[in-house]
């Protein structure tokens, strides 16, 4: 059981798959979502660039979720009406009790 204070919910959003041209691809327009509970979102990185075209932003937060939580590598996470995306594969932090396994992955998003 994660700790009491893990109290915030996340939108898991995975793609369907299609084939095109032999090849199994994501297919967006068919993707299916999932409510995880017992999340706790903490901001990690932001940045801003400014080089004279467009005023680009990126942001980072670090997810931990519950042990079991189905997440995984390119799965899309709504949080605080942002859609970030799953960056690497999801890690496991095992407790020495067990008492608190979770599972950690950090979310980005870019805009400009």
């Amino acid at each position: 059981m994660l700790p009491s204070w893990f109290r915030q919910s996340v939108t898991r959003v995975r793609a369907g798959e299609k084939t095109v041209r032999g090849s199994v691809v994501p297919d967006w327009d068919n993707a299916t979502t999932s409510v995880i509970s017992g999340c706790s979102v903490q901001p990690s990185t932001t940045s801003l660039s400014q080089d004279g075209r467009v005023l680009g932003v990126a942001e980072s937060y670090t997810l931990y979720m519950p042990a079991d939580a189905d997440v995984q590598e390119g799965d899309r996470i709504i949080f605080d009406s942002k859609q970030f995306v799953v960056r690497g594969i999801p890690g496991s932090w095992v407790s020495p009790t067990g008492a608190l396994n979770n599972k950690q992955v950090t979310l980005e998003r870019w805009e400009g």
